[in-house]
């Protein structure tokens, strides 16, 4: 491992690749449940996590372990290879870096590398310079990585997804917390010690591990199944990042890390604002105020120069794009290299300036595979499984899913894996889904889909976790090699099913029998069925696979509930087709392809056309719909105790009350230009007739339109009630209401407190009737039979205001004091 001659200022010799500046978070989303000081943070091997999981315990070959080293560690990048499957990953695009990553931070890392990021698997590049040279070194490389500034992308809100300005600072630390927790962090991320979990029942094989010793675990093939799988650590996130700039690389980390070892989970930006501020709390980082050191001062140009030849010369190109023209520079080649010369990179306490702090196990499995001449000079043809292991083992894709029985969450993982809690599937409905034979169960065009994130894709809604999104030029290849490994058919359904015009209809009464139990059907289900939606199965399952499982649900399909209507072949439904199994299962094929036009099986279209009362038993549930004194942007909140509201976003007011009943859901969902609908309970009451929040300046009030309040959105607790949120001028307004035991509906109402300073007073009005009686102090009473009480004295007989032949009652709303309301009718 020989190097070319650096610049005479550069006294020290460069003997690989310089993989990531910023490589720590490579595989990285959020940070583990405590993270230590950067200065008592103790140094690691670089950590790779099909090598931590697999690798040490020989699950996966000793070549494909060697394999995963030399593409993670970049080795190919500086010492170029022919070979295809030993390419180098891409470490972190750098024309931004200056704006995304603290210089304090840049200048520790490259100082102690392991020390400030314990497991990177960036080497330390200068190790071997005396201190004075070292600290010029690190000046001008954070001068020139500093000045590498892009503004963040734009981002931009929908209807569903309102964006207020900062939104960065704006993240709440509690959903975070749920996020990360739910959304599929945890599946390569430590979770905190005391993460609350939904209580989950164990699997067999699980109860099985905890009764067996090591020595029994080893003989019966569980021992990787009992380890604790080892979780990709972190640095001190809030020392590295600001909120701004976590928060974009959460929304969109392959902006960023094109390599894909850090996916896409498909978090809006406040989910990302939100895991951001989670991730702060959980963090000792810097002064809270998040201001850069240097990266706001002006740079020296000469020191900047000096880091630009710097950066150069070390070949941190090799990895990194960082905007700029650099000419190509490399160490040995691959296939010459020698273990045993004194520069070598493996050989710890040689000649060699660079470490990477590879420990013994690391350190042997490289020096056997490059003195053996393992990997030859040419590209050698993989074949599709060889290909297919690989690149699970290179995106981590075994931390969620099992292949072959290799890889999956973990037992140990498995209670932040959560489902609806009307889902009854045990493992099967809230762990991702395994993925031998997948191949030949999935159609190559809805393999693409999956890969994209394509919307309909997500066939789980009861699962909390998410596919996360890779580049795709990292899965492409994966399509066709899964179809070839697991041998998947090409057969077209006329080559597997005779099929004729009526064998739909007897599909459709052949689900009667078992299917609508589990399954919906193009949204529409029994009620309490959480199963994967059949309409559209045709588009995604292959012909062949779906007569295979349909025989054999337990062979395909590893730990199925999935029972066997066709046991040995034989169908348990004689009266339907003469009880023909091939007939059969053609016929459910043929009512699947056209279940959209067909309609939902029998049961279920009786079922729904019954009864579609919304009522909320376990915890309040929302309807957004038109509705009669509300308007076409009603959201109505219904809660257990029998006390429900209706807001109108539009304007935005608290528009209606009523009692017991809810609502009727029928038109908003199935009917087609979705006619008004009627509160369903009684003693329905007008709450505002119209806008209720304004700003006065002075004695006059403001009529400016952009004074208008204007609705933002709302926010859910963990009870599922609704904190909505308005903006006027600027200040943003949270408003709560919530049932209470006593028949009375709670309002609280409260300007935010990082709301800018407004040029005049926040107002409410507390009611408007035809007659309004201040009955006492903290209390209106109005002729339509509504109470109005407030936590706060002050209200007296000139607090009401006739104008236009109604009676009004505006009250001032005070930043830091929350202005608590009691509705009584």
């Amino acid at each position: 491992m020989h190097s070319p001659t650096f610049p005479h200022w550069v006294s020290f010799p460069c003997r690989t690749l310089l993989p990531s500046l910023a490589v720590c978070f490579q595989l990285a989303l959020v940070i583990p449940f405590a993270i230590a000081d950067d200065s008592s943070s103790e140094q690691s091997h670089p950590f790779i996590a099909g090598v931590e999981r697999f690798g040490r315990y020989e699950d996966v070959g000793s070549e494909a372990t060697a394999k995963l080293l030399v593409t993670e560690l970049s080795c190919a990048a500086c010492h170029r290879s022919q070979r295809n499957d030993l390419k180098a990953k891409q470490g972190p695009r750098l024309q931004a870096v200056g704006t995304r990553l603290r210089a304090s931070w840049i200048k520790r890392f490259l100082d102690s590398t392991h020390q400030t990021k314990p497991g990177t698997t960036m080497p330390d590049v200068l190790v071997g310079l005396e201190r004075s040279e070292k600290d010029a070194a690190i000046d001008a490389l954070v001068a020139f990585l500093a000045s590498r500034q892009q503004p963040f992308p734009e981002l931009k809100a929908g209807g569903a997804n309102p964006l207020e300005d900062e939104f960065w600072n704006k993240g709440d630390s509690q959903r975070g917390e749920h996020l990360y927790h739910q959304v599929g962090c945890v599946a390569c991320h430590e979770p905190r010690v005391d993460a609350e979990v939904v209580s989950a029942s164990t699997s067999a094989v699980d109860r099985l591990i905890d009764e067996l010793d090591p020595e029994e675990l080893e003989d019966m093939g569980l021992a990787g199944a009992a380890r604790r799988v080892a979780s990709v650590p972190h640095p001190n996130l809030a020392a590295k990042y600001t909120r701004e700039s976590l928060t974009h690389f959460l929304h969109d980390p392959e902006h960023v890390r094109p390599s894909g070892r850090m996916p896409t989970l498909r978090l809006t930006p406040n989910e990302a604002a939100n895991i951001t501020e989670y991730l702060f709390g959980e963090s000792d980082g810097p002064d809270p105020v998040d201001q850069f050191e240097s990266t706001r001062t002006t740079p020296n140009e000469e020191l900047v120069e000096r880091g630009r030849k710097l950066f150069d010369s070390l070949r941190c190109v090799n990895c990194h794009d960082a905007g700029l023209s650099f000419g190509e520079s490399f160490a040995t080649d691959w296939r010459r290299l020698d273990v045993d010369s004194p520069d070598s990179c493996l050989n710890v306490g040689g000649e060699s300036t660079l470490e990477f702090h590879l420990d013994e196990f690391q350190t042997k499995t490289l020096s056997k595979v490059i003195s053996e001449r393992t990997f030859g000079e040419e590209d050698a043809a993989r074949d599709a499984g060889e290909l297919v292991e690989q690149s699970l083992l290179t995106l981590n894709c075994y931390a969620c899913h099992e292949r072959e029985q290799l890889g999956g969450v973990g037992r140990f993982g498995k209670p932040h894996f959560e489902a609806n809690s009307l889902a009854d599937l045990g493992d099967e409905g809230r762990l991702p889904p395994g993925l031998t034979y997948v191949g030949a169960k999935l159609t190559n065009d809805w393999m693409r889909k999956v890969f994209a994130g394509h919307s309909s894709t997500r066939l789980r809604p009861h699962m909390t976790i998410r596919m996360p999104k890779f580049p795709k030029a990292m899965v492409e290849p994966l399509v066709d090699a899964f179809e070839a490994t697991d041998e998947g058919s090409r057969q077209s359904e006329s080559d597997v099913f005779d099929q004729h015009p009526t064998l739909a209809e007897a599909g459709k009464q052949l689900t009667q029998i078992g299917c609508i139990q589990c399954h919906s059907f193009d949204g529409q289900t029994l009620p309490g069925v959480v199963g994967i939606d059949l309409g559209g199965v045709a588009n995604r399952i292959r012909p062949a696979w779906f007569r295979d499982f349909l025989l054999d649900p337990g062979g395909w399909k590893r730990g199925t509930r999935m029972p066997s209507f066709f046991p040995d072949g034989v169908s348990q439904s004689p009266q339907v087709l003469d009880g023909n199994t091939e007939q059969q299962i053609a016929a459910l094929w043929s009512y699947f392809q056209q279940s959209d036009r067909l309609g939902a099986p029998p049961k279920i279209a009786e079922a729904l056309s019954a009864n579609y009362e919304l009522k909320p038993v376990k915890q309040p549930l929302m309807l957004r719909t038109f509705m009669n004194g509300v308007g076409t942007h009603a959201i109505a909140v219904g809660f257990q105790e029998g006390i429900h509201f209706a807001i109108d976003a539009e304007t935005p007011r608290l528009a209606l009350a009523w009692k017991e009943d809810f609502v009727d859901a029928r038109s908003t969902w199935f009917e087609r230009f979705t006619p008004p609908i009627e509160p369903l309970g009684k003693d329905s009451v007008i709450v505002s007739p119209d806008v209720e929040f304004r700003m006065v300046s002075g004695d006059q009030e403001e009529s400016q339109q952009s004074l208008r309040p204007i609705f933002l959105g709302y926010e859910l607790d963990d009870y599922r009630i609704p904190t909505f949120r308005y903006r006027i001028g600027g200040a943003t307004i949270h408003d709560r209401c919530v049932a209470t035991v006593v028949g009375t509906l709670r309002r609280t109402i409260s300007i935010a407190g990082d709301s800018a300073p407004n040029d005049g007073t926040m107002q409410f009005r507390l009611m408007k009737d035809a007659v309004i009686e201040v009955m006492n102090p903290k209390e209106l009473k109005g002729a339509s039979g509504l109470g109005v009480a407030v936590a706060s004295g002050g209200l007296q007989d000139d607090s009401v205001v006739r104008s236009d032949g109604t009676d009004e009652v505006w009250v001032p709303i005070v930043q830091g004091q929350p202005l608590e309301i009691n509705y009584r009718w």
